[in-house]
């Protein structure tokens, strides 16, 4: 089960497009994170699978998904994500800062919004006030 309701928030408006995405997110309950990799203008996060997930492959074996815009108060302009899956299954996602500077941390102050052709147009909007 992931922990973090804002990787958890992407990945949901990630996996509702197409056919493929749909399928795949019955992937979610078998997935934690397992690292993030810091870089700077992005982050990396890696998840470990737990058994049972297998059932669930995606077809295509090395799916790419993208199309999820995230807008922050903790971001300069804004950022985009990619999920990539190795052997049908989710393998990480990438997070890139379109200013080139992330913080190194999680955010906390965030709109996600789908913005792929004939996507549902779906917005998650979280605003967390720390203090």
């Amino acid at each position: 089960m992931l922990k973090s309701e804002f990787i958890s928030n992407i990945l949901e408006l990630l996996l509702d497009g197409d056919k493929e995405g749909i399928d795949a997110k019955l992937q979610l309950e078998y997935l934690t994170e397992s690292d993030y990799e810091y870089t700077g203008s992005g982050v990396f996060i890696g998840f470990e699978h737990k058994n049972g997930i297998e059932k669930f492959k995606a077809d295509k074996s090395d799916l790419i998904l993208d199309g999820v815009r995230i807008k922050s108060t903790e971001l300069e302009i804004g950022a985009d994500c990619t999920l990539f899956f190795k052997n049908g299954l989710i393998d990480n996602l990438e997070i890139w800062s379109f200013s080139g500077n992330y913080p190194k941390k999680e955010l906390s102050d965030y709109e996600l919004t789908q913005e792929w052709k004939n996507s549902p147009d779906r917005k998650i909007i979280v605003n967390k006030t720390s203090g």
